[in-house]
């Protein structure tokens, strides 16, 4: 454990935070039906991916928050790298759905997919209980912009949210992805002022 006589341990870090679209309306469907294992299932394939390409990329699969996860990149990933993997996850999960929960579920929901927030920013690394965790605002910007991306947009799944520092560290090519550039506000982050930010819309192509 990280003792208060120990110096800051600080990581600059890419924050990848994911969530899957429509979870609550799937799980109440599955739960209905008694086919909760379906969905454990599927959640248990797709971190079975995250393992084996963290280990191929050199990220961290940091936490699994209930319904997605938090992915943490070094510093140094290029942007195309970057968007090479959340198009492949996001083909990973289109395929296991498909095939796993539409048999299943008695109504398909309106928006199926996932959808991103990232950004970059210095972490403090600490240990507890065997494990280390990492605080700082990165973490909390990754994630209002996850869960900001559904603002305006009625159809969010497969589209990534990016603030502006970590866009233009990562320098990604409008030839891999469509870029738009929004503004939104994020709660509890600049007294929830209007924040400039890039909207990107990964070219996912499920077999």
């Amino acid at each position: 454990m990280t003792r208060r006589s120990e110096e800051l341990s600080v990581e600059e870090k890419i924050v990848v935070f994911f969530d899957i679209c429509s979870s609550s309306t799937i799980l109440e469907d599955l739960l209905a039906t008694d086919n909760m294992k379906t969905y454990r299932d599927l959640l248990i394939s797709l971190n079975s991916f995250l393992q084996t390409r963290g280990e191929q990329d050199e990220f961290v699969v940091y936490k699994f928050i209930g319904d997605g996860w938090v992915l943490l990149f070094p510093p140094t990933v290029s942007g195309s790298a970057l968007i090479n993997f959340l198009t492949r996850l996001s083909e990973c999960f289109s395929i296991r759905f498909r095939n796993r929960l539409i048999p299943v579920l008695q109504n398909t929901p309106g928006v199926v997919g996932i959808t991103f927030g990232v950004d970059k920013g210095r972490l403090i690394k600490i240990t507890m209980n065997d494990r280390d965790e990492y605080i700082g605002r990165a973490l909390n910007v990754a994630s209002r912009l996850q869960g900001a991306i559904k603002d305006k947009d009625k159809n969010p799944a497969y589209k990534v949210l990016v603030s502006k520092h970590a866009y233009s560290g990562l320098r990604i090519s409008p030839q891999v992805c469509k870029v738009q550039e929004v503004t939104r506000r994020l709660r509890n982050i600049r007294n929830n002022q209007k924040m400039e930010l890039v909207k990107l819309t990964l070219r996912v192509q499920a077999k």
